[in-house]
């Protein structure tokens, strides 16, 4: 086991600063996985981080690198976020998934959770024979989006992760693609049912879908992106791609991705803080080669979607 501490400390510090390389962060994974006290190192250093990114001159509009999930926070928005459970996450999430898909499950809270609640996802087992007709996010709460996609039953090989049915994530034409090659699929949620649970200041959200890849023998890549917005969903719709900027939205992104050969359904999950004012919650799941792949894109499968409200446990 590499045991060089100067090289672990500027793996860590290249990654939360946000310039580590692709060949940085697997490092700096392969070097956290096996050793418990690098990764006690790692939470170290980003505590200390975060303590100096409290102060407002010195946010940042995006935390993490290409393979990290991505915290789009501007100055002004420090009033929306514990920073506690956002250190906790960028701490995480890198214990897993940069480079492969395996989704270890090591995100480390500062405050332990006392309750998870799911939220109504509308059709989390796509079961539904209704069809997507919305292209991008839907108008109202209750449906499903899709920019190429439509519900099937098992094909191409791959059964359905739990039920009958499944969204097939279809590759978008090259005309189509624009700033990304990812097949996405959305749906919108009311977050007022817990209106009481968020005020709190210390709530997240988390959400967990299942992707598979018709061909597995090619590297797939695949995101989950959340929104948290301060307006109740009939008005969050309205120029919603406009709404990136405003003060009165909170996004976290995270890109997963896999490699030759991994066959079957891979289960990814995303954690974010929860805003005091936070009315709707928007969700985004994608897949699709990478941008630099010379193979054909692959038709992909999702299933299995599941969101939840978690709340720290009370302090005694």
């Amino acid at each position: 086991m590499n045991t060089d501490p100067e090289e672990l400390i500027e793996l860590i510090h290249a990654c939360l600063v946000g310039r580590a390389t692709e060949q940085q962060v697997c490092r700096l994974n392969e070097r956290l996985r096996p050793d418990a006290a690098a990764r006690d190192l790692y939470l170290q250093l980003a505590d200390a981080h975060s303590c100096l990114a409290v102060d407002e001159s010195l946010w940042v509009d995006s935390i993490g690198s290409a393979s990290a999930p991505d915290f789009h926070v501007h100055a002004g928005r420090q009033r929306w976020f514990s920073w506690r459970p956002l250190t906790a996450i960028a701490a995480g999430i890198v214990f897993g998934t940069f480079c492969t898909s395996v989704v270890f499950g090591l995100v480390t809270q500062r405050a332990a959770i006392g309750k998870k609640t799911p939220l109504a996802v509308f059709d989390p087992g796509l079961e539904s024979t209704v069809p997507i007709t919305a292209h991008d996010v839907p108008s109202r709460v209750g449906s499903w989006g899709a920019k190429s996609g439509r519900v099937v039953t098992a094909e191409n090989g791959v059964e359905p992760r739990e039920g009958q049915r499944m969204l097939r994530l279809e590759p978008l034409p090259p005309n189509k693609q624009g700033k990304t090659n990812l097949s996405s699929a959305y749906q919108m949620l009311d977050l007022r049912s817990r209106a009481k649970a968020i005020r709190g200041g210390d709530a997240e959200v988390q959400v967990t879908a299942s992707f598979c890849a018709a061909n597995s023998e090619v590297s797939s890549r695949y995101a989950i992106r959340i929104f948290a917005i301060d307006q109740p969903p009939d008005k969050a719709r309205r120029r919603f791609w406009q709404k990136q900027d405003d003060e009165g939205v909170a996004i976290v992104q995270q890109t997963f991705g896999t490699v030759p050969g991994e066959a079957g359904w891979h289960t990814f999950s995303l954690t974010m803080p929860l805003p005091r004012g936070a009315r709707t919650l928007v969700m985004i799941l994608a897949a699709g080669v990478p941008k630099d792949a010379t193979a054909e894109a692959a038709m992909y499968y999702l299933d299995d979607v599941q969101v939840s409200v978690l709340t720290p446990q009370p302090q005694s």
